[in-house]
This record gives C-alpha cells, sequence and structure tokens, in this order.
C-alpha cells in the first residue's frame, strides 16, 4: 500500500517568512490596524532610555496582543510559547520573542491606552457605515474575578470566624488549665503552636474588621482588592466585576464598556451619557432591562435629551384586593392630587420627605386623606390603621412616561435582549472568557475587558467587510 511521503528533514531548503503567511490571512490585517494607530496620541509610553537593554516597541505588544485574544489565548506565558512555535506569530512578531513578564506588564501597565484602541475599533466600525446610532441597547455581565470566595469577606462573615477562633482558644486554654500536671511538654508545645496559630488567624480578621469600620465598605477581598461579591443569576453569587456595555442594533457591535464592582441601579445615566458622545448625537433609543429602573437615573437620561426604554418591574407589594393598588388611583397633575378607586382625594401637604432605599436616596411627597376611616372598602384597600398613604417620587413623571414608551414599543424593546446579549454570549460562551485574566486592581481588569472587547469588534470588522478593501483603507 502506498502512503504519502513528508520531506526529508535534513533536506536543506530557501525559507521566506512572509511566503509562510497567504496574503489573505487576517494576521496580516491585524498588523496593518495596529500600525495605523499612533500610539503616542493613544497614550503608550514612546520615551524610552537610551541605555540598557532596548525596549519592545508598543506597536509589537499590542499586535501580539490583539491576535492572542482573537484566538483565544490571554496567558502571557502561551502567548510566549506561541512566538517560538506559532508561524503566524513568528511572521506578526517580526521573530521577536518577548518574555512572559514584559508581555504581562504591557496589559498591566496600559489601560486607558487599550481603552482608546477599543475607541479605534468603534471609529473603524462607523468609517464603514456598520454602526447605525439609532437603537442600541445596554445591559451587564458578571467576569469573575482572580478572588475566591474564601478570600472575601463581609463583618458577618468576620464575626462567624472570630467566634469560631474564641471558641478554640477557650477549648485550649481550658485543657491547659484542667489537666496542667498531666499535660506532657510535647503536648504543651503542640496547644501553644496551634493558639499561636489562631491568635495570628484572629489578628487578620480583627484588621479586616476595622478596615471595614474606616472605610464604610461592605465587602473586603485579599487576593483582588477591588473585586466584590455579587449576584451572577437567581442567588448564585461570584467575587467577580461587573462589565457594563453599550451596543449598538445594526450589527451587534459593541460602542462602549466600563468595569465596575457595583450593581445596575445607578449605571444608566453614566452609561447613556458616555453613549450620546460618542455617537455625536442624542436623537436615539437605548434599551435596558428592570435592573436600571431608577429615577435619578431616568432624570439624568432626559437631561441629556436622550429617549430611554427600561423595563418595568414588577409591583413590590399589593393592596389586600388589587383592584385598590396604586396603578388604580389616577394622578391628577394639575390639582397635585390622587382620586381612589372610592372616589376620595388623596393630597398632600406639599412637603418633601427623603426615603433611603439601599444606597439611593429619593426625594417623594406623600398624599392621603382623613376620608379613609370612615370608608367601607377600608379592608380592601389598606392594613395601615392610619389610613392609606401613597408615596410619590419626584421623578414619577418620568417613570410614567417610561412606562407608556414600553406599552407603545412592545416590538421594539423585544430587540433588547437580542442585540446586547450578543457579544456577551460569544465572549463567554464561545470564547471561554467568563473571567478576568488579570488581578490586584480595577485598573488592570479594565485593560483585560478592553482587549475582550477591542477583539470582538475586529472580528465583526473581518466577518463584515471585504478584506481586500480593509486592507486598502488600512494602507
Amino acid at each position: 500500500m502506498k502512503f504519502i511521503i513528508g520531506k526529508d528533514r535534513n533536506q536543506t531548503e530557501f525559507f521566506c517568512l512572509d511566503q509562510a503567511v497567504s496574503s489573505d490571512n487576517e494576521v496580516r490585517l491585524i498588523d496593518l490596524f495596529a500600525s495605523a494607530i499612533n500610539l503616542a496620541d493613544h497614550g503608550f509610553d514612546m520615551k524610552f532610555l537610551d541605555n540598557g537593554r532596548p525596549a519592545y516597541h508598543p506597536s509589537d505588544l499590542l499586535k501580539l496582543f490583539i491576535y492572542g485574544y482573537l484566538n483565544r489565548i490571554r496567558s502571557s506565558r502561551h502567548l510566549e510559547k506561541e512566538c517560538l512555535r506559532n508561524m503566524e506569530v513568528m511572521w506578526l512578531m517580526k521573530g521577536l520573542v518577548p518574555d512572559h513578564n514584559t508581555i504581562a506588564n504591557f496589559r498591566k501597565d496600559n489601560p486607558k491606552a487599550i481603552r482608546k484602541v477599543f475607541r479605534a475599533t468603534v471609529a473603524l466600525a462607523k468609517n464603514f457605515e456598520l454602526i447605525g446610532g439609532q437603537l442600541l441597547a445596554g445591559d451587564c455581565t458578571k467576569l469573575r474575578a482572580q478572588n475566591s470566595k474564601k478570600n472575601n469577606f463581609n463583618p458577618a462573615k468576620i464575626e462567624r470566624h472570630l467566634a469560631y477562633i474564641d471558641d478554640k482558644l477557650e477549648q485550649y486554654n481550658a485543657i491547659l488549665a484542667q489537666q496542667d500536671g498531666d499535660v506532657t511538654v510535647t503536648e504543651k508545645q503542640l496547644i501553644a503552636e496551634k493558639i499561636s496559630k489562631h491568635q495570628k488567624q484572629r489578628n487578620k480578621y480583627l484588621t479586616f474588621k476595622k478596615e471595614l469600620e474606616e472605610t464604610g465598605d461592605t465587602q473586603i477581598s485579599t487576593s483582588d482588592p477591588d473585586s466584590r461579591q455579587l449576584i451572577t443569576r437567581n442567588n448564585i453569587t461570584e467575587v467577580a466585576y461587573n462589565i457594563q456595555a453599550t451596543v449598538d442594533a445594526k450589527h451587534n457591535i459593541p460602542i462602549d464598556f466600563k468595569v465596575t464592582n457595583q450593581n445596575d441601579s445607578k449605571a444608566m445615566g453614566a452609561m447613556v451619557r458616555r453613549a450620546k458622545s460618542i455617537i455625536g448625537k442624542s436623537d436615539f433609543t437605548l434599551l435596558y432591562d428592570k435592573g436600571y429602573h431608577t429615577g435619578t437615573e431616568f432624570d439624568y437620561a432626559y437631561k441629556q435629551g436622550v429617549k430611554v426604554m427600561v423595563a418595568v418591574p414588577e409591583v413590590a407589594s399589593h393592596a389586600p384586593d388589587i383592584a385598590f393598588d396604586v396603578a388604580n388611583f389616577v394622578y391628577d397633575n394639575k390639582l397635585d392630587l390622587y382620586l381612589c378607586p372610592a372616589g376620595q382625594q388623596l393630597q398632600t401637604n406639599g412637603t418633601w420627605y427623603f426615603k433611603k432605599q439601599g444606597k439611593t436616596t429619593n426625594r417623594m411627597k406623600h398624599y392621603k386623606t382623613p376620608a379613609c376611616k370612615s370608608c367601607s372598602l377600608f379592608e380592601r384597600c389598606t392594613k395601615n390603621k392610619a389610613g392609606r398613604l401613597i408615596e410619590r417620587t419626584e421623578h414619577a413623571e418620568l417613570i410614567e412616561a417610561n412606562k407608556q414608551r414600553i406599552e407603545l414599543n412592545k416590538e421594539l424593546y423585544r430587540k433588547r435582549q437580542a442585540i446586547v446579549e450578543h457579544p456577551f454570549g460569544i465572549i463567554k460562551r464561545q470564547w471561554d472568557f467568563y473571567y478576568i485574566m488579570t488581578k490586584k486592581s480595577i485598573k488592570h481588569a479594565s485593560a483585560d475587558v478592553g482587549l475582550i472587547f477591542t477583539a470582538f469588534n475586529l472580528r465583526r470588522i473581518f466577518n463584515l467587510i471585504d478584506k481586500n478593501m480593509l486592507k486598502e483603507y488600512l494602507e
């Protein structure tokens, strides 16, 4: 039987690195894209001392990272290996093999510059009219941090550890006190070592407790200090970062991202402002889910002149008879009063009250009527013995306007999930980038996320634009 025979390994051949990479290989587009960026304008440090060993050019390290993220390689050690064995990387790097520490430090030291590279991908997409700028959607996704739950502490967890240690110390001291004459020198030494170990742990937890009291934080993470334990889905929590993103509907291209360690309630306003700046106008619609339904954020978006549509949360509590829910009370804007289903008027004294809900403080008026106590429908309306009380926030009109927009544009709002979940699905499920590669600070995490979104946008652009046309433009 005949077989295909390979080349003789000892045969001498002339070899050109450029011939090893085909003319239509996308690595050539990566090279052109990175070479077209003015690195100094984007914030990369271009000033290097002449003495000592020469530094690697930032352009080469940027090319290496873009190639790596496009091919699901984020580890600096793995990228170093690729420089030695991957023909495409060898071509891209012109045979250079940076040390893994040099590679890792480049990512760690340039979070702001990497964000500007991401913005360059958005500008490239806008140039080829891949961004519609009419309909956008915003949402968040959680990426697990390099910090285990074991190394994340809150006041309750610290108190549990302290109580356990105090109990153990009490047991060891009791053993020494009760069996002072019967305990051998070896046993005493062993117990003393355990007591010393627990004392050190106790001092560590007391330090954590003091730090939380001084800073006012609710959590402390020891491996990655800026990460926080967040709810990822249902009641499942992870020590993670919360990645806010704004995605254009035309080709599901992200135009903005922000790495945070907070929940969504106060995130919409800033993302709306940034989207307005990136798009260059305010006549677009932004879709969000119910996690962003906050009065102050509606006010911020309104002042920016941007129309937002946020899913309306379910009613937190109902009246004894749902026919008497707040939604069935009619508000008269001119007279500033509510008309209840029984036909009575609930009026306000005009005083603004402040109510704190979590970290948010809302300003609101109270509406009530003395007719409640003599009303035959009292028991169906409220369980409050003093009568029915309605709280109306200062942003109630904006909240009501949002509800009307949702009701009038249900088909439009249904597109939200398909728009914004598209990038998250590819990044986390297809690329397996469900965790943050870097640690120690939110700035380092931002550099990692910036490279992820840069790679995603380039992948979309490479798929949507003819390679020859893109190559000609970049050249």
